[in-house]
């Protein structure tokens, strides 16, 4: 019998950090907890604007400071 050994999938990680990001709504900038991998991030889901109270679901992430 030959020995047969799967490859490693390598799932990308998920981190999360606080971000600044453009409120659609009421135009401002507030601070929301952001999903990032690799060169992409965008807004963990189900968050509200601490100003409006509206949806931060389509919202524009404007600062991440991560480390190079």
């Amino acid at each position: 019998m030959s020995s047969y050994t799967r490859p490693i999938l390598r799932i990308p990680v998920q981190a999360e950090a606080r971000a600044s990001v453009y409120c659609p709504i009421c135009t401002h900038t507030v601070e929301a907890t952001v999903i990032h991998e690799r060169k992409t991030a965008w807004v963990k889901p189900a968050q509200k604007c601490t100003r409006c109270g509206g949806n931060l679901d389509a919202a524009f992430v404007l600062g991440l400071q991560r480390a190079a």
